[in-house]
Formats: structure tokens, sequence, C-alpha cells
């Protein structure tokens, strides 16, 4: 059950990081079709990458430290994100959040 809602919410955490690009893209200093576009494209573009390399199915195969690195700058990209949003707490809330799960996660023996 534990493991479960650890799980759970790994991917609630993965998902916010996508709505905080989108964020991100919005609140960019640009025209607005510049700022539709870029709340588009920036979840998609970090979509994509999660797919090929963050996910438990991805297409390209990494090392376990190699997917945990990736994982991790996932989640600091998220950080930043935050940060430049004017938000750095949320964002070292973020990263702290994820780093506590995937602790907790793997001591439990279910590799994150």
């Amino acid at each position: 059950m534990i493991r479960a809602l650890g799980l759970l919410l790994l991917f609630l955490l993965e998902l916010a990081v996508l709505g905080i690009g989108a964020w991100w893209g919005w609140a960019l200093d640009a025209a607005t079709p510049v700022r539709l576009l870029a709340a588009a494209a920036v979840p998609l573009l970090l979509a994509v990458l999660w797919g090929v390399f963050g996910s438990p199915k991805a297409r390209v195969p990494l090392s376990a430290p190699a997917k945990h690195t990736f994982q991790a700058a996932w989640f600091v990209l998220g950080g930043g994100l935050l940060a430049l949003l004017g938000r750095p707490l949320l964002g070292v809330a973020l990263v702290a959040v994820w780093a506590v799960t995937v602790t907790l996660l793997r001591r439990a023996g279910r590799p994150a």
C-alpha cells in the first residue's frame, strides 16, 4: 500500500513538472501567440523527453544510475522553473518531496 502511494505521488509530481513547464511558457514576457506556443511546446517537449528517457517503459533504456540522474535533473528543472516564476520555496519543496519519496521507495525495496 505504501509503495503504491509512493508511486502515485511520483506520477503526480511528474505531471506537476509538465504543468510547471506550461506555466513558465505562459509567463514569458512575449506576445500572446509566443506565450501560447511556449505554454504548449514546453510541456510537450518535456513529455517527449520523459517518454524517451525517464518513464518505466522508456524507449531508450538507461542504466539505473543514468535513469536516476535523468529523473533528478527532471525535478531540479521543475524546481528551477518554479524559482524563475518567483516561487523558489515551491521549487525546493518539489525537489525535496521527490527526493524523500524516491529514498523511501528504495528503502522499501522498490526502485523508483
